[in-house]
């Protein structure tokens, strides 16, 4: 029993110090298995950093492109009125600012700013306005976070668009377009000739924000007006002023036949005195 008992022990201890052996070893198929998700996580990082890249660079192909001009008008209205205008001493480098009261001039100079990129928040940056679904607030003027009291009841941002001067019913966005879960102002595109109104007000309210001021739709109405005649103005007078000038040089000579035909008379005139005398 004794040397049975004792040969037991032995191979116990024999086989903890295999198993000992065997968890020394190193887990190299757990370290590859670590470097392969650590390798795939970065290329999928570069790849959609590079897809993302190429979409602002190539969003410039649609309007409004790189080198065109677009007029949209805008106001901000808080708590039942509308604030004052947004004054910019320069014109932002990337061509998407406020040049006068009221109207966002969209000029893009890069492709980052242009087509589809051309949307609410390059204005709002470029101006520093804060905008955003948590909170509103003009270059040094009141900050309005959201749920903030207006007109006694809690106010939200809201951002309505006019399709043209004198709309007065809009499509109201906060988030997605006539969806009220979120306002994401990178998904309100410019479009010229509307109007913008960002507003901070109760959710009651927000199918009555008013359209911007008259002064704004009538500035609106004579940059376009001015950018229409310009256009025309190039190629009109031009035309007129070759076309007209032709057209009164038949008139003018038709008058000197007319005249000549005088002298035909009066050379009838001497021929018949010629033939009695003859």
């Amino acid at each position: 029993m004794g040397k049975a008992s004792s040969s037991k022990k032995v191979a116990r201890a024999a086989g903890i110090g295999s198993g000992k052996g065997r968890r020394r070893r190193t887990p190299w198929g757990y370290f590859a298995v670590i470097a392969v998700i650590v390798v795939l996580g970065l290329a999928g990082t570069v790849t959609s950093r590079n897809r993302l890249i190429a979409q602002i660079n190539n969003a410039g192909g649609t309007a409004p492109t790189v080198g065109t001009t677009w007029y949209e008008g805008y106001a901000v209205y808080a708590c039942g009125k509308f604030l004052p205008d947004i004054k910019v001493p320069a014109a932002d480098p990337q061509g998407i600012t406020t040049t006068q009261n009221g109207i966002i001039t969209v000029a893009p100079k890069v492709k980052s700013v242009a087509g589809k990129n051309a949307t609410l928040d390059k204005f709002a940056s470029a101006v520093g306005m804060k905008l955003n679904a948590a909170e509103l607030q003009l270059p040094g003027g009141h900050l309005y976070l959201d749920g903030n009291t207006c007109e006694g009841q809690p106010g939200h941002v809201y951002i309505k668009q006019f399709a043209y001067v004198g709309d007065t019913v809009g499509e109201l966005y906060n988030g997605a377009k006539n969806q009220l879960p979120k306002l994401d102002p990178t998904q309100v595109p410019f479009i010229n000739g509307d109007l913008i109104t960002i507003a901070f007000v109760p959710s009651g309210k927000a199918s009555s924000i008013p359209a911007p001021p008259a002064s704004v739709g009538k500035a609106l109405s004579a940059l376009q007006a001015a950018s229409s005649s310009t256009g025309t103005a190039t190629t009109v007078p031009s035309a007129s002023a070759t076309t007209v000038p032709a057209a009164k040089s038949p008139v003018t000579a038709a008058p000197k036949p007319a005249a000549t035909s005088s002298p035909l008379t009066t050379s009838k005139g001497s021929a018949s005195t010629t033939v009695p005398k003859g």
